[in-house]
């Protein structure tokens, strides 16, 4: 594999610091100290043209006068001189420009003009930015600290991250907790230059990077880093958290699929699809990578839970239960050896709780480990209560020795079975003898049950989105069918951004899904076909003026026999177009009235980041009320579809409920994967919505479609 591109400026040999100061309080100043405490064996080549030392190096008045060749340059100059600064580091030969100033495009329009201007002056000089608008670099292998934060641990998880805040937290629980350390931190900034995914492939290539942390508020380019984060999961574990969920904003979408499909919604299914592990809490992002970075790939779905009480029990057993984790029952032989190990415990099943046993004797959480992680039934333990932390109750030699020998035989045990162990500790920043063992052994410490849990979800996430990718082929793009293309073409040719509904079913048809039987009457063919007379019918209006039928009158229900139904398509015509006299009216589409079932939406949105999307969910008038829809990036595989099916909050009702039978899963996975190959074969839909489709133990039913053209 060739080496990254920006591997020189992440970790360069030289550094220039221009602006450098003697002035502690500037960055100037706080860099060169940083390089100093840090251990930065590399040159150090200050910039200042009124100065002739900082900190015992030699001053020079510009990048020209420096004898040595320069990796990289940190620019702690205002943002106005940004591109003429640009242009003496090209004059020189630097890699890279770390540039700190804000007031670019994330200020103003001229600040956007200045940013464009600096971009040009890299690109013309062969310089790489690092920003604008960043709070710049380390690395914490070779010492190289332009961040200026002291104490900077190393270790195994690289950092990219749009906020200086959130990544100074994630620096102060390492120090604080005594956790896991780091690689490589970049502060992406505005991404003028270099982006997300170039800096995500530098994580992959990088050896001594095993799990990365993502912080992203925005992305100038959501499609290249999915891609990007797809190649590298499969190397190693990447964890995003997304600030910037909402979708507060927006404009109003032209269809209901539309409307639902929020940035955040369509990005994180593609980057789950990725193998991203999203997580929904900022707490959660070091502790999940922290354990990514020792367990990845590891199975972490069946659950044993060893407590020191009910109520912990109860607390764990819930934030499992919400992360969609099991907690299975041990064989009766496991329960069996748990009673030689502890008789007089509260509760021998999992989940098991030793009920103050260990207080005494912290020593019996090494057999009990033991026990629960050989058990064939489970994944991994998540331990509640105060392992590692009976000696801040208690600091006597007895415990401390107990307790530290205890963490000893944990950590062999995980070992040994190659399952994880997550300890939940209410001391765990206390950070004993004991909990350092079992960090340094790869157990991971914190002090909150839902981090705890957010750490075996985030592994168990993890592990299956490995399993995908070796199972998931990507489906061939079916060629379009004439007819289909024909219905666009003529659709086009009108200047229309919308199919009529009668086009939209044909087209559906003519692409291999079947849509019920239909008819079209006009006030000069007002006839109703017999077979459509002979049983209950829906009729709505056909206009491409008209996007949501019911709310302008055009739909009437339960209609039968002839005259009743012709009547009824006259009076909607008449009454439509008194009421919307400058809409066409084409006609009156009459079909027969879909049978019971379980009513839910299918549909394709196009997110301008991530590309087409499907959406799923429990549909009809109350698919906006209760928004409970889940989103998958095209192409569809059958994997992604059978996952929607059970991720929906309602997927109980697809399985019957009341006595009621099951929907024909097959017959719906058929459908969505249908669908898929219909949008990825036609670039020119942009939305199909098809809200209710109903659904029953024999298949589906088509109520409704609209489809959009670009």
């Amino acid at each position: 594999m060739m080496p990254s591109p920006i591997r020189d400026i992440l970790k360069p040999r030289a550094i220039a610091i221009i602006g450098a100061s003697r002035d502690p309080a500037k960055r100037g100043y706080r860099a060169i100290e940083a390089l100093f405490r840090q251990g930065f064996a590399g040159i150090i080549a200050p910039i200042n043209p009124k100065e002739k030392e900082i900190l015992g190096l030699p001053c020079y008045p510009n990048l020209a006068a420096v004898p040595h060749a320069i990796d990289t340059a940190l620019v702690c100059t205002p943002a106005h001189a940004a591109p003429g600064v640009i242009a003496e580091c090209g004059a020189k030969g630097v890699k890279g420009a770390v540039l700190l100033a804000g007031g670019f495009g994330e200020a103003s329009d001229a600040g956007a003009e200045l940013e464009a201007r600096t971009l040009a002056a890299g690109q013309a000089h062969g310089v790489r930015l690092i920003g604008p608008n960043t709070n710049g670099i380390f690395d914490a292998h070779t010492g190289m600290n332009l961040v200026g934060w002291p104490g900077i641990y190393k270790g195994a998880l690289g950092v990219l991250s749009q906020s200086g805040n959130v990544a100074m937290s994630l620096m102060t629980s390492s120090i604080r907790n005594g956790q896991a350390g780091f690689t490589t931190f970049v502060g992406v900034g505005n991404e003028s230059d270099i982006r997300f995914d170039e800096y995500v492939r530098y994580f992959g290539e990088d050896e001594e990077t095993r799990a990365v942390i993502v912080y992203a508020e925005g992305f100038e380019d959501g499609a290249g880093f999915v891609a990007a984060a797809r190649a590298v999961t499969a190397i190693k574990p990447v964890v995003l958290y997304k600030a910037g969920r909402t979708r507060q904003g927006e404009g109003a979408a032209r269809s209901h699929s539309g409307s639902l499909a929020g940035d955040y919604a369509v990005g994180r299914a593609a980057m789950r699809q990725a193998g991203i592990v999203v997580v929904e809490r900022s707490d959660e992002m070091f502790s999940v990578a922290e354990a990514l970075s020792h367990h990845a790939g590891r199975a972490a779905l069946r659950i044993g839970i060893l407590s020191e009480g009910g109520g912990v029990i109860s607390q764990a057993a819930d934030a499992l239960a919400e992360r969609g984790l099991q907690i299975p029952l041990l064989e009766p032989a496991s329960e069996a050896l748990l009673k030689t190990i502890s008789p007089n415990a509260s509760q021998l099943f999992n989940p098991v709780d030793y009920g103050g046993a260990t207080d005494p004797h912290p020593r019996y959480l090494a057999p009990c480990t033991r026990a629960i992680l050989a058990d064939p039934n489970i994944d991994a333990l998540l331990s509640v209560g105060y392992a590692g932390g009976y000696q801040c109750r208690n600091d006597t030699d007895a415990i401390r020795e107990g307790e530290n020998q205890a963490a000893r035989e944990m950590v062999a045990a995980s070992r040994e079975f190659g399952k994880p162990i997550i300890v939940q500790n209410h001391y765990a920043e206390w950070n004993t003898e004991a909990m350092r063992i079992m960090r340094e052994g790869g157990i991971v410490v914190v002090r909150s049950i839902e981090v705890a849990a957010a750490c075996l979800a985030g592994l168990d996430a993890h592990h299956r989105g490995l399993a995908r990718k070796a199972a998931a082929a990507s489906p061939p793009v079916p060629e379009p069918a004439p007819e289909a293309l024909a219905i666009i073409g003529a659709a086009r040719t009108e200047g229309r951004a919308a199919l009529l509904e009668p086009e939209a079913l044909r087209l559906l048809a003519a692409s291999g899904i079947a849509v019920p039987p239909f008819a079209i009457l006009t006030r000069d063919a007002p006839a109703v076909p017999g077979a459509l007379a002979a049983a209950p019918v829906a009729i709505k209006i056909i206009s491409p003026d008209i996007l949501h039928k019911s709310d302008a009158g055009g739909v009437r229900l339960g209609l039968q026999g002839a005259a009743a139904i012709a009547d009824a398509a006259s009076a909607m015509l008449d009454s439509i177009g008194r009421a919307l006299p400058d809409a066409i009216l084409t006609g009156v589409l009459v079909t027969p009235m879909a049978r019971k079932g379980v009513e839910v939406i299918l549909g394709i949105v196009s997110d301008p980041q991530y590309g087409k999307a499907m959406l799923f969910g429990l549909g009809g008038v109350f698919v906006e009320v209760m928004n409970d829809v889940v989103f998958r990036t095209l192409p569809l595989a059958r994997g992604d579809a059978e996952e929607m099916l059970d991720e929906i909050k309602g997927r109980a009702v697809l399985d019957g409920i009341r006595g009621g039978p099951a929907i024909d899963r097959e017959a719906l996975v058929a459908l969505m994967l249908t669908l898929s190959g219909l949008a990825a074969a036609h670039p020119e839909i942009t939305e199909i919505d098809l809200n209710p489709v109903i659904l029953d133990a024999s298949g589906y039913t088509i109520v409704d479609a609209r489809i959009l053209l670009a």
